[in-house]
């Protein structure tokens, strides 16, 4: 399996051993690929050709009022060696994967960061959210307004060692607490964040160990950054120091502004870059906009229903429709044809198969690049992945399935 690894993705961690890279392993979610044709020693299996990890998460997704979560498997680890690309590795893997949730029944949602762009939408999977990159200099300026400025007084903030094990429990906990709040955050169980954030001093050499700057109000954790500094210096011996925010979660408005407060302010640091923000984020506007916050933005979340109608009903939609979807769906085909969504005026939803003639028809991927409100039905129908029957069937279904504001750029798994 570590051979793999290391042709996959070509790169090894220092001091990393055996036992902690294949720890953060699940083997009871993941999968290997043996070669058929290998000739091998008799103690030793045939090696590996491909493989994948999966990790259960809970997906924060637009619901009937307000927010919810739906169970979601978090795809990683997805890989082919470079001997045996092109010969349906892949392709097999992620059937079986997806046959795997189907059967099984708890997650009717499945998440990735796609390495590559080209390769999951002929799987099904499409693109739901987007990575929203910020950048700011020291002591950038944020015109917040006074209710705002003022409910952040009462909040405070407190720096920790992330790979202290007290820190991971805490970082755990605001995790949890967050990710309800954030629409589009894939919400991580503690083993998953353990490994995530595991530190290897080998590989990290002299630069700072991953820290975590939280937030609290009444004692009670509304908000965390995991963060690592850089110390630079000029010719003329000025601190040019850089901090990255690799993840930034709060449950309120308040919240984001005490972290953001703290995190322009740190000593010897002239440039704090924030990632998994969103397009309309508080932050970009209180900076003055897209170009004060050096905006930049990429695919995050890919998203793929492997149970249509139950992800379809765990859902919550923002206005009554009544439509008939003729869905294609080539490597799931469970869900291929005609299914009838009706959306009640309290955004509760019945999804159900039909003989109906359809009003709109598209491929699955389609349905993962709505799912969270963000990218609009009618968005993909003016660039022909959506074809209307009924005259204004799009237009309801767009306006529906839409969320209040735009996803975030999620947590890494």
């Amino acid at each position: 399996m570590l051979d793999l690894e290391e042709q996959v993705w070509f790169e090894v961690t220092p001091g990393a051993s055996a036992a902690e890279v294949m720890g953060a392993f699940d083997f009871a979610r993941g999968q290997g690929v043996e070669s058929a044709s290998a000739e091998t020693p008799h103690d030793q299996g045939p090696p590996l050709v491909g493989m994948y990890g999966a990790f259960d998460m809970r997906l924060t997704v637009p619901g009937a009022s307000g927010l919810t979560q739906v169970p979601t498997s978090g795809l990683s680890w997805v890989g082919v060696h470079p001997d045996h690309r092109r010969r349906g590795v892949l392709r097999e893997m992620m059937r079986t994967y997806l046959q795997r949730l189907h059967d099984e029944g708890t997650e009717a949602v499945s998440a990735l960061w796609a390495a590559d762009v080209g390769i999951y939408g002929r799987f099904g999977y499409g693109a739901a959210s987007l990575q929203v990159n910020l950048v700011f200099g020291a002591g950038a300026e944020l015109t917040v307004p006074s209710p705002v400025r003022e409910a952040a007084e009462i909040v405070s903030t407190h720096l920790m060692d992330a790979g202290d094990a007290a820190a991971v429990s805490a970082l755990q906990a605001a995790h949890e607490s967050t990710a309800t709040a954030g629409l589009g955050i894939a919400a991580r169980n503690e083993f998953t964040t353990r490994e995530f954030f595991r530190d290897f001093p080998m590989a990290r050499g002299s630069k700072e160990r991953p820290q975590v700057l939280f937030a609290t109000r009444e004692g009670h954790p509304v908000g965390y950054a995991t963060l690592r500094r850089t110390l630079k210096w000029d010719d003329h011996m000025n601190a040019t120091g850089e901090m990255l925010v690799s993840e930034m979660a709060v449950t309120d408005t308040p919240a984001l502004y005490a972290l953001a407060r703290r995190l322009l302010t740190f000593d010897l640091i002239t440039k704090v870059t924030i990632h998994a923000r969103s397009t309309d984020d508080p932050l970009v506007w209180w900076a003055g906009g897209p170009r004060s916050a050096a905006m930049r933005v990429h695919d995050a979340l890919w998203l793929r229903l492997v149970d249509l109608p139950t992800a379809l009903t765990q859902r919550g939609y923002a206005a009554p429709t009544d439509v008939v979807l003729d869905v294609t769906d080539e490597t799931c085909p469970w869900n291929a044809g005609r299914w009838r969504l009706t959306v009640e005026e309290d955004g509760g939803a019945r999804c159900a198969r039909t003989d109906d003639p359809a009003d709109v028809s598209m491929g699955v991927e389609v349905l993962g690049s709505s799912y969270l409100g963000g990218r609009s039905v009618a968005s993909q129908a003016v660039a022909g992945l959506v074809i209307e029957h009924r005259p204004g069937a799009v237009r309801a279904l767009s306006r529906a399935m839409r969320a209040d504001t735009e996803p975030l750029g999620t947590s890494g798994f």
